[in-house]
């Protein structure tokens, strides 16, 4: 118990601390028109936006930023894999017993109250995210680890269209070998997810048209491509 309320403690600081009636039972505040249930909606969320956020608050708070793969089970949730750099303190943590709640994040954007049908209403943010909790163990079988890197590039080489025929089993096992012995590797059953789904579905239809147009004519944020230039343009070579 005590850990779980340190968890909690430190998930404030993310801006994400629960609300008092929450606390013990969840680590975000979800209004029940928020609330998403559907079980497929949330699982394609996962594998969608598999890159992910690792926090931890034993000992400190830790978060890590990770790509993840996803196995679905008929029963429960289904268990999440993800590596990190053995140089890493958040490996202190993940010990098997510990809590860790995963958090995918989805798109999100300013909303105008301009673009609302009535116009007595304030601005807000809309977003899309779900919280996974569980507590992680290490997996130490090198054969295992090395299919699982396996799916991760392949899974990423498909979905992101890497170009060309590029395959990691076409590496030198030595060179692969080395590489893995500085990464450790992970698997959490999921034990909790909360899916918060803030996207104005609560709203008249004509709220939720002018949401759509809105978000149709606004500002885009910045693409990796456009960050990726601006910042290389920073760097003096």
């Amino acid at each position: 118990m005590e850990k779980r309320r340190e968890f909690l403690m430190a998930l404030s600081a993310l801006g994400l601390e629960p609300s008092a009636e929450a606390v013990g039972r969840g680590t975000i505040y979800i209004p029940d028109s928020q609330r998403e249930t559907d079980r497929a909606v949330i699982l394609d969320f996962i594998e969608e936006f598999s890159f992910a956020m690792l926090v931890t608050a034993q000992g400190g708070l830790h978060i890590t930023n990770v790509p993840t793969l996803f196995d679905r089970s008929p029963e429960g949730w289904g268990k999440i894999w993800w590596h990190i750099a053995k140089a890493n303190a958040q490996n202190q943590v993940f010990d098997g017993s510990t809590e860790c709640t995963v958090v995918f994040h989805g798109p999100h954007g300013y909303i105008s109250p301009n673009w609302y049908a009535g116009k007595t209403s304030v601005p807000t943010w809309n977003f899309a995210v779900v919280h996974a909790t569980g507590k992680p163990r290490r997996l130490d079988d090198d054969a295992a680890f090395a299919k699982s890197l396996e799916r991760l590039v392949a899974r990423n080489e498909g979905a992101y269209v890497g170009g060309g025929d590029w395959d990691i089993s076409k590496l030198p096992d030595t060179f692969l070998q080395g590489m893995r012995q500085h990464i450790v590797s992970y698997e959490m059953v999921v034990d909790q997810v909360e899916a918060k789904f803030k996207l104005g579905q609560d709203r008249s239809p004509g709220d939720r048209a002018g949401i759509l147009d809105g978000l149709k004519a606004g500002r885009k944020e910045r693409s990796l491509l456009e960050l990726t230039a601006a910042y290389y343009a920073c760097i003096k070579q």
